[in-house]
């Protein structure tokens, strides 16, 4: 079936969100959650957010973000794989942080903001850990109120929608907000029980391309050719296609530097990008997974860092998208 396109809006607001794999609580750990901060300082910095919510929580984030002119996943991956290789490197550990790549939702309406930024700040006291959300470090709630310096959150863009310019009345008509938010409980629901989320017809849905007609796919294809579902076999003939190796020369031992640039290219674009196992594209390989996870922090790194190397990842991913199953196309085998 068709993959439902992600959609990019320059300029939206969005609400994203992601859990961590195997419900496991790593940001418990103080160290790792300031790291995790300081990470979304540095990307906020780099691509222009305006980040209006935040709240990190010991298994899962929520963000409330205004976008610039960066497409919205290549900074999730820049965030994503930062914190990943970074945590895993620290811990020794091999494979996936992230249970799944993040959703998000656009925030296209004033009352759907105000609930929002009131659920993300109420996170911490549906789950329990605190009975107050002032009293919870990890979220964006004390900023906005004014218990402390704004590290990561744009106060004043915030306060605007609650209608004064006077930051000190505006603070307190959000704490009100937060607090009939609370009395409704609304906070309590998963995600994909929320009234904006409710309506999405997939749960990767990011914009209804219907109300959003200057939107375009996160990989920059119109919205007629968005991306479609491939198994891994189907994938990995097109890419030889689209990149001219063969199975043999990528499976070889040989280590030539045209090769190695191989390697990495496929298993970004397998595993980051289409959401393939790390353990199946190992076996197709006959490489170790040690090996794949190597080649995946080295590509999610030089994505983030090297322009020409994500425009070569870019140009990879379209000629994947777009390729048509024909006569010309070799098949995989050696």
């Amino acid at each position: 079936m068709p993959r439902q396109p992600r959609l990019f809006i320059p300029g939206a607001t969005y609400h994203v969100y992601c859990r961590v794999a195997r419900g496991e609580f790593a940001f418990n750990d103080q160290y790792e959650a300031v790291e995790f901060v300081e990470t979304l300082c540095k990307v906020r910095d780099l691509d222009g957010w305006t980040i209006l919510a935040w709240c990190l929580m010991g298994n899962h984030f929520h963000l409330v973000l205004k976008t610039r002119n960066v497409d919205l996943w290549r900074s999730m991956a820049r965030l994503q794989g930062t914190v990943s290789r970074h945590y895993n490197r620290r811990h020794g550990y091999l494979g996936r942080l992230w249970q799944s790549r993040y959703r998000a939702r656009v925030i296209d309406s004033d009352s759907y903001f105000r609930q929002v930024i009131a659920y993300v700040h109420l996170n911490p006291v549906a789950a329990g850990v605190v009975d107050d959300p002032a009293r919870y470090p990890f979220s964006g709630h004390r900023e906005l109120l004014g218990l402390c310096r704004p590290h990561v959150i744009d106060r004043t863009a915030v306060l605007q929608a609650f209608g004064t310019e006077d930051s000190c009345v505006a603070a307190d008509e959000y704490a009100a907000w937060v607090r009939s938010v609370a009395e409704a409980r609304l906070g309590e629901r998963e995600v994909e029980e929320l009234p904006w989320w409710a309506s999405a017809t997939h749960v990767e849905e990011i914009a209804d391309s219907k109300r959003h007609s200057d939107a375009r796919t996160f990989d920059g294809l119109e919205l007629a050719e968005e991306r479609k579902e491939l198994g891994l076999n189907e994938f990995l003939r097109r890419f030889l296609v689209a990149s001219d190796y063969s199975l043999a020369e990528l499976s070889s031992s040989l280590r030539s530097s045209n090769l190695i640039e191989g390697r990495i290219e496929l298993v970004t674009l397998a595993l980051s990008r289409y959401g393939f196992r790390s353990h199946d594209l190992s076996a197709l390989l006959s490489k170790h997974g040690a090996t794949v996870t190597r080649w995946l922090n080295a590509g999610l790194k030089r994505e983030s860092e090297d322009p020409v190397f994500r425009q070569r990842l870019d140009e990879l991913d379209r000629e994947i998208s777009r390729a048509r199953n024909n006569d010309t196309m070799r098949n995989v085998a050696p």
